[in-house]
């Protein structure tokens, strides 16, 4: 008889679980920053047919809240990343910069360059700061990226 109970008990809770559906939602990441108009385009040079098109919104701030770009870029690439996303503001809006392609490290744009006045480039998507480099920082469509020239405090 127990053993009779203990297989209903186990297959009742076997069905019950198999009723449970675990629903999960992303929630859309909130406004960091105002939209502005600028727009960019990245897509590399050979496409390997494996391309996903992803649209991020991303600000570009020098000192003292100088807008370099501020805008949505597009990004077509087999991974999409923060760095990809950089490359298309910077190269549409003809904004100069100087980055290490293998690590994503960004050592300068327009004239502001690392180190000046302990101010250093600092990324973040959707308000959290890159754990890794921008080369390595996967972006999805409509995450916000800034990348911001800021005193530093190591």
């Amino acid at each position: 008889m127990k053993k009779v109970l203990g297989l209903a008990l186990a297959l009742f809770v076997a069905f019950a679980l198999i009723g449970c559906n675990e629903v999960t939602t992303t929630a859309a990441p909130t406004t960091i920053f105002a939209l502005g108009s600028d727009t960019g385009h990245y897509e590399p040079a050979t496409l390997s047919g494996w391309e996903v098109t992803r649209t991020v919104y991303l600000q570009i701030m020098g000192p003292n809240n100088t807008e370099l770009f501020n805008g949505t870029v597009t990004v077509v690439s087999s991974n999409p990343t923060f760095y990809e996303a950089f490359l298309g503001a910077c190269t549409t809006k003809g904004i100069a910069q100087v980055s290490a392609t293998d690590s994503g490290f960004i050592t300068s744009v327009d004239s502001y360059v690392n180190g000046t006045n302990s101010m250093y480039w600092m990324g973040s998507i959707n308000g959290d700061s890159l754990l890794v480099g921008a080369n390595s920082s996967q972006v999805r469509n409509g995450d916000y990226l800034q990348l911001v020239f800021e005193a530093v405090s190591w």
